[in-house]
């Protein structure tokens, strides 16, 4: 064994060493420590080899070993398309339901357009969030219900004594003390939603001492029952403390059944809030999708017109008829080209706009059919009465709701915080039966003495002890200091509830305003279409007639198109200002027919809860106090068949010229 610095091991007699040996120890220690400092000071240099146990660094870039599948919809993708024409790809006619459906269907995790769960994953919301709130092993409703669980502990352990006595005289006593012992112990302990604990205890306790004198065996069993009961009767106490903070919680960390509950309420409003938003962005896209069929559909047909118009004025120079000069010529072959950019542009967007609606429908971004939406939007002017909307805003807003849920947690983490500032003040009784024997189960034996469990049985030896236990901390601060932040947090939470309103009260009126303002748009865009396609026609026949009005012709033609893309635009802005404002007032999910539900349970589950039934059947309690406050008001209704005002009698609607976008333009305006 190589020799360790800055050690010295000395082997010496029992007899005392003289000062010659001491000197020579220290000096020993002075020379061993010079060379323990020498070494320390020398620099180590590790070669680096290409083999060997050393590593030239710490950390590496690796990669998981985890058995994953790729999804279906990832596999089928195909390459994205290109600038070709939409004709040669099958149509998919999809109507707005059936969007819905497929993004209810498809969107394990809640999608949106902006694609944050790449970056940031965790901050993605996904239907089993509202489940892993519910399975929580420490803040979950059966988590704080698994603190009133009747608990079982068992204890067993053997101990041998052999210890040296410092004593001189052993007439009566051995020079060694030498004993065997094993302890027992059983304990059922079961918390109740008063806050007292029962507790049932089985002890045996076994002894064999060496030690003859004074002692009636030479082994003896030494047992017992008891029974404990602990209520408290200040600080812990009362049915409403313990549901609210749990049996074991200290000042400032509430956990029990009614706040684990409330856990779940906002994890499912926080789910409806993501639902909300998805089917706010399925209109998004659906719509914006019709758009870009529209504003593609209004190019080609420019197009196509600049073409015309261009043959003519080419034919005309070719034969040398009116109209028919070099300039003209040009003039509309730039026309031509400046509308067959704007198609190509135009079915770019298409493309990207198809794609975005795939996405959010959970469909691979390029598939064999090209997806054309089949709903038309609505054109009728639909009118709320705005007292009926803001109640219903105030009613229905899962953003308010979820808020009032942090305010209910507040005030029952109030609740508990009060009961903190008392001492905590315990009843306690105990009775204990004992037995004793040197055996512990078996007949008397020599002795004639019978067995620890038949002594227990007799009932010759009982204790009992009453009292209480109290305990003040002097000042209470930990204490004051949690009720005060329990007020400031419902403060907090209620001026955010009246802010949340606030607002909610001003982005409904900014949609109220914006649908009146959409419908009197398309109204006016679709006067300005039918007045633009009025002119081009007059203008076309004075050019075929003869008259050179070219200039005029081209900027008419370019009026029509953007009259039509505004039309379609306006169109397009009110079916999404429509979504506003249901999305402001809290009925977007019916608005679009969308009811949430918990999923099926497995047919075990269903016959497991049946048969466990009887057990949860309420039962008349007293528990000697009034009965505690609500919490919930009962299940939210989502749908409000009969309570929402439908649109105003007598309201106009408008036809949407050209529904399909193979159909030309209406050409006379809307009623006046």
């Amino acid at each position: 064994m190589p020799p360790m610095l800055g050690w010295l091991s000395v082997t010496s007699r029992p007899p005392a060493m003289d000062h010659r040996g001491h000197l020579v120890v220290i000096v020993l220690l002075f020379l061993t420590d010079a060379v323990g400092c020498r070494f320390g000071e020398r620099e180590f240099r590790f070669p680096i080899t290409p083999a060997g146990p050393h590593q030239t660094c710490a950390t590496h870039i690796e990669y998981p070993d985890v058995a994953t599948t790729i999804h279906a919809e990832v596999a089928a993708a195909g390459p994205p398309r290109t600038l070709e024409n939409p004709a040669k790809l099958e149509v998919w006619n999809l109507t707005l339901a059936e969007a819905m459906q497929l993004a209810m269907t498809n969107s394990e995790v809640i999608r949106n357009l902006g694609g944050s769960v790449v970056v940031s994953p965790a901050g993605g919301q996904t239907m089993f969030d509202p489940a892993l709130v519910e399975s929580n092993p420490r803040s979950s409703v059966e988590a704080a219900l698994s603190e009133f669980d009747a608990q079982l502990s068992s204890s067993l352990f053997w101990n041998r004594v052999d210890q040296g006595m410092n004593q001189t005289f052993t007439g009566l006593f051995l020079p060694v003390f030498q004993q065997l012992q094993s302890v027992h112990q059983t304990e059922l302990a079961k918390t109740t939603a008063t806050g007292a604990r029962f507790s049932l205890r089985h002890h045996i306790n076994y002894d064999r001492t060496y030690y003859p004198l004074a002692l009636r065996f030479p082994s003896i069993y030494n047992i017992d029952y008891e029974v404990e009961v602990r209520q408290p009767l200040l600080q812990g106490a009362g049915v409403e403390f313990n549901r609210i903070a749990g049996p074991n919680s200290v000042a400032g960390a509430a956990n029990g059944v009614l706040l684990a509950r409330i856990n779940t309420d906002v994890s499912l409003a926080d789910f409806e809030a993501g639902v909300n938003a998805l089917v706010s962005d399925v209109e998004q896209a659906y719509w914006n999708l019709y758009f870009a069929y529209r504003d593609l559909d209004t190019k080609i047909t420019g197009r196509d017109s600049a073409l015309v118009t261009w043959r003519n004025i080419a034919h005309r120079l070719e034969i040398g008829l009116k109209g028919g000069t070099p300039e003209n010529e040009a003039q509309l072959r730039s026309q031509y080209f400046t509308f067959q950019a704007a198609v190509d542009a135009s079915l770019g967007s298409l493309y990207a706009s198809e794609e975005r609606l795939r996405y959010i429908l959970g469909l691979p971004p390029n598939g064999p059919q090209l997806i054309r939406p089949a709903t038309e939007p609505s054109t009728a002017k639909i009118q709320f009465a705005w007292d009926s909307v803001l109640s219903e805003a105030l009613l229905r807003r899962v953003e308010l709701r979820r808020q009032k849920w942090q305010i209910k947690r507040r005030e029952l983490e109030l609740i508990a915080a009060r009961n903190f500032i008392m001492p905590r003040l315990d009843a306690v009784a105990l009775y204990r039966w004992r037995g004793l024997g040197d055996e512990l189960i078996a007949s008397p034996g020599p002795t004639g003495y019978e067995s620890a469990y038949q002594n227990l049985v007799k009932g010759d030896f009982q204790d009992w002890q009453m009292g209480v236990q109290m305990t003040v901390p002097i000042g209470f601060r930990q204490e004051f200091a949690a009720m005060r932040n329990a007020e400031l947090n419902l403060a907090r939470e209620n001026a955010l509830l009246r802010e949340q309103e606030f607002r909610i009260t001003h982005d409904l009126s900014e949609s109220v305003r914006s649908l009146q303002t959409q419908f009197q748009l398309m109204k006016t865009n679709m006067n300005r279409r039918v007045a633009a396609y009025h002119e081009v026609e007059t203008l076309r026949a004075r050019l075929q007639a003869g008259f050179e009005q070219l200039d005029v012709l081209l900027q008419a033609e370019r009026r029509l198109a953007e009259s039509d893309i505004a039309y379609f635009r306006s169109l397009v802005d009110h079916a999404l200002a429509i979504r506003s404002v249901h999305l402001a007032k809290g009925s977007l999910l019916e608005y679009d027919g969308i009811e949430l539900a918990e999923g099926p349970w497995s047919t075990s589950a269903y016959r497991d809860a049946l048969h466990r039934a009887r057990h949860f059947m309420p039962r008349a309690i007293d528990y000697g106090m009034s009965q505690p406050r609500p919490i919930s008001r009962g299940p939210y209704p989502q749908r409000t068949d009969g309570i929402i005002a439908p649109a105003i009698d007598g309201t106009e609607e408008l036809i949407a010229p050209g529904t399909d976008p193979a159909e030309g333009p209406a050409i006379e305006p809307p009623a006046q």
